[in-house]
């Protein structure tokens, strides 16, 4: 036998793990864009004002539906406002995810500073972001740091939560060895503490990357004049429906798509390096 095969076994057993998940959201998927198509179908709502799938994939490829009359120039005034949108959750999530990790080590080390600020963090979380973002524009103006932050803002929390969960997940007997090898504090959080809370970064990046697209849509729709958010409102306004139940299913598509670049990320990152995801469940671990 060659010193591969039980690799390449792992890699196929971890692929017909996954191929249920998969299955299972494409189907959920299609389930939802029939029903979506039957209720504009069978229901008497105003076919001007309402859009099915078919008419926002006509939209995208199909020349004369919509106007402009060529799909390919609608497709093309897509891109920047997707870019825009992208440019902003990737700045927030940066800047959330340093903030959650600085954070979380923070609080890791220092029983004072957690007793101190995670009521403040968990009173924050129940704000509505929707009531957070006009004080933060007061405060930052309109731009890119005031898109950072109000994506910042949900990133932050779901990150501080799950690191400080990952950092406080090592095993007594490691921490009594690094200890009994003269390690100090940074040590342990380096070799140890950080390097099992990387299923636990994870989890929170799962939670995490598909709302910093709504946060940072969010932004554009209350404070700026570019993205989908801005585009959301402006194509109201002319009512031009098409693209707007189109922005609305781009701005879907690119949470999906964050969440699996998250997941695939992910099994690259700890393929065989933690057990599997089953095996965190069972030990109370969070996903």
């Amino acid at each position: 036998m060659s010193a591969g095969t039980p690799e390449r076994r792992s890699a196929g057993a971890r692929l017909r793990a996954s191929a249920p998940a998969l299955i299972t959201t494409v189907v959920t998927l299609a389930v939802l864009l029939a029903g979506w198509q039957l209720a504009i179908s069978v229901t008497n709502v105003n076919a001007y004002l309402t859009k099915s799938p078919v008419d926002v994939w006509n939209y995208l490829f199909v020349d004369g539906t919509f106007s402009p009359e060529s799909a390919a120039e609608r497709r093309a005034a897509l891109v920047p406002m997707i870019g825009v949108t992208v440019y902003h959750a990737g700045i927030g999530l940066v800047f959330g995810v340093s903030l959650g990790l600085v954070g979380s080590v923070l609080l890791s080390v220092s029983r004072t500073l957690r007793a101190m600020f995670l009521p403040i963090a968990l009173v924050l979380q129940t704000v509505p972001l929707i009531a957070m973002a006009p004080v933060i524009y007061a405060v930052f103006g309109a731009g890119v740091v005031t898109a950072a932050v109000i994506a910042g803002v949900v990133t932050f929390f779901p990150l501080l939560m799950n690191l400080g969960a990952g950092l406080s997940a090592a095993s007594p007997e490691t921490v009594d060895l690094v200890h009994a090898y003269g390690g100090g504090r940074a040590k342990l959080l380096v070799i140890v503490q950080l390097p099992a809370a990387l299923p636990y970064l994870f989890a929170g990046l799962k939670i995490a990357a598909p709302a910093v697209i709504s946060a940072a849509t969010l932004y554009e729709f209350l404070f700026s004049f570019e993205g989908l958010g801005a585009n959301l409102l402006t194509s109201r306004s002319y009512s031009d429906y098409g693209l707007l139940w189109t922005l609305v299913v781009v701005t879907i598509a690119l949470a999906l798509v964050a969440y699996g670049l998250v997941v695939l990320l992910e099994r690259l990152v700890l393929a065989g390096r933690y057990p599997p995801e089953s095996a965190l469940a069972r030990r109370g671990g969070l996903r």
